[in-house]
């Protein structure tokens, strides 16, 4: 394993392995941040012109991470509005039907939960047993059904779902497929142009190491004509950048995603330290973020399972994530390994009383080994 600890802050005495819950700045990203509370300080020196130019090049960065065209990406503030874009953009109503998987993190639950005020019909399923099975997904589906909304991976368990797999199943069935891929995106390769997944919305502080309220969404061309558009950013018309010749009753929206970003778009204390992130991200490869982090988690495994830990992903083999799940006999004693772990600084989450480790590159074999020679 390559050692990047250099390239980000010395964490001290503490073991951080939770890169699920908050992405860790790169050096770099920390430097530019400064840089851009630097131009706060004194706008005199900032150029206009990167109210534009740092979008695009953020939007840039985003597309070649995912394998899309930068004219499919709008900037969000999380992946909550990416997913907002589409529940408002579509108008479905009264005999509509979304299926959305229970074990869905809040973002890619709640909004469609919500839209049962207009009678949407939102069928939740679950598998206590494990994860949605292709069978159960397939069964759901009616005539009226208009989407299937699933996380890439899952933020309790790790577990991964099949995306051509199941986005294959919507589109036979004539139903849209939107992903929360916030878990995924940044830690395993992708590229939407292979896959049948329409809508892909990322909050960008986790796998993308950027700042908290930063994100995409990802709109499939295709799909741009269908989304209605609430809220005018006025930065995203045309000629918007010449104040001189401002459009006033013609103006003009791209045929675009950015016409979904973020009021106030162009947010240089966030931006500015996102691009940093993403210029480490792609600089690194999430093929080396996948490598590093499965070495690391098939070693945690193997030693979590000999000391009798039942781990949550057994098939990460098959389909590789950046998280592992476990738990004790009890939920009792889970939650209280969890407590002696945050005691000797081993930082971890626990999510629906499992321990879950999300290591990344600047972690190695000795944290692990400290994490499990507490749960000995």
């Amino acid at each position: 394993m390559s050692d990047y600890r250099t390239q980000f802050a010395d964490f001290g005495g503490t073991t951080y392995l939770n890169c699920a819950y908050q992405g860790v700045f790169p050096l770099t990203a920390a430097a530019r941040a400064h840089e851009a509370i630097e131009l706060k300080c004194h706008p005199e020196r900032m150029d206009p012109a990167e109210y534009f130019d740092l979008p695009k090049r953020v939007r840039n960065h985003l597309a070649g991470i995912i394998g899309s065209d930068e004219s499919e990406i709008a900037l969000t503030s999380g992946a909550t509005q990416g997913i907002g874009v589409v529940a408002a953009g579509l108008h479905l109503g009264r005999g509509d039907e979304v299926i959305v998987d229970g074990s869905n993190f809040p973002s890619n639950l709640f909004t469609w939960l919500h839209m049962r005020r207009r009678g949407v019909r939102v069928r939740v399923l679950r598998n206590g047993a494990g994860p949605l099975r292709a069978d159960d997904v397939a069964r759901a589906f009616t005539s009226n059904t208009k989407l299937l909304a699933l996380d890439w991976v899952n933020y309790s368990t790790g577990r991964r779902i099949d995306l051509a797999a199941l986005g294959e199943l919507a589109h036979q069935r004539g139903a849209l497929f939107v992903v929360d891929g916030t878990q995924g995106v940044g830690a395993l390769e992708l590229n939407v142009r292979e896959l049948p997944v329409d809508v892909l919305a990322v909050a960008a502080y986790k796998w993308l190491l950027g700042p908290y309220g930063t994100g995409f969404v990802y709109v499939r061309d295709e799909l741009l004509d269908r989304l209605d558009l609430t809220v005018v950013n006025w930065l995203s018309v045309d000629g918007a950048h010449d104040f001189d010749a401002l459009p006033v009753e013609n103006f003009v929206l791209p045929g675009a995603a950015r016409i979904f970003d973020v009021p106030e778009t162009a947010n240089f204390l966030n931006l500015s330290a996102l691009e940093a992130s993403l210029e480490f991200v792609r600089g690194v490869g999430a093929g080396a973020v996948t490598q590093h982090c499965m070495d690391l988690l098939d070693f945690a495994a193997e030693g979590l399972k000999s000391r009798g830990y039942r781990v949550s992903n057994d098939d990460r083999p098959e389909l590789p994530s950046p998280i592992l799940a476990f738990q004790c006999a009890s939920d009792e004693t889970t939650d209280r390994l969890y407590e002696s772990l945050k005691t000797h600084h081993v930082e971890v989450s626990l999510r629906h009383h499992r321990v879950r480790i999300s290591p990344y590159l600047y972690n190695n074999k000795e944290d692990i080994n400290r994490l499990l020679d507490i749960a000995r």
